[in-house]
């Protein structure tokens, strides 16, 4: 339950590492930028700065490579990854395999506020390829809680098909 008052109160059990973009989330919501607040605002840059949240730079230890699977009766618009509140990830590389057969994934990012969505990728694989997906020839992207991924993987003939994707937490 979070207390009203010192952010320190609410987050005097955790360690910097173990601190999560939640817990800050959910203790610096009632903060308001306002002169009554600046003292609670400078406790929360402190708590950001120890943290690694301020720089958008990565955060140490938190890179990892997420990964969409689906067997042989493909999938409509499923969710790769989407960030938690209050979290910023750097999406900068990604691939697509196939096993037993060939399959075609699109990619799409989506807009979870508004609804919209845009293909950023359209590969096809055959059975033991891991292609490189197009969009990520390029630098990367950043995607917050309001953004996913989806995929839409069309099967031909393969048992098996999937997507990883090397994400960077930046805040």
């Amino acid at each position: 339950m979070i207390k009203l008052g010192n952010i320190f109160d609410n987050l005097n059990t955790k360690t910097v590492k173990s601190i999560s973009a939640t817990d800050i989330a959910d203790v610096t919501n009632p903060i308001h930028i306002s002169q009554a607040d600046v003292e609670a605002l400078e406790r929360t840059i402190l708590v950001n700065k120890s943290t690694y949240r301020l720089d958008g730079g990565p955060i140490p230890a938190s890179q990892k490579i997420v990964e969409f699977t689906c067997d042989d009766s493909g999938a409509t618009n499923a969710i790769v990854f989407t960030p938690n509140r209050g979290e910023v990830w750097s999406i900068s590389a990604g691939s697509y395999a196939s096993t037993g057969g060939t399959s075609r994934l699109f990619l799409f990012l989506k807009d979870n506020v508004n609804n919209l969505s845009m293909e950023i990728a359209d590969e096809s694989a055959s059975s033991g390829q891991q292609n490189p997906l197009d969009p990520f020839n390029a630098p990367g992207f950043m995607l917050d809680e309001n953004m996913s991924i989806l995929a839409t993987v069309s099967v031909t003939d393969s048992i098996s098909s999937s997507v990883r994707l090397s994400c960077t937490r930046v805040r």
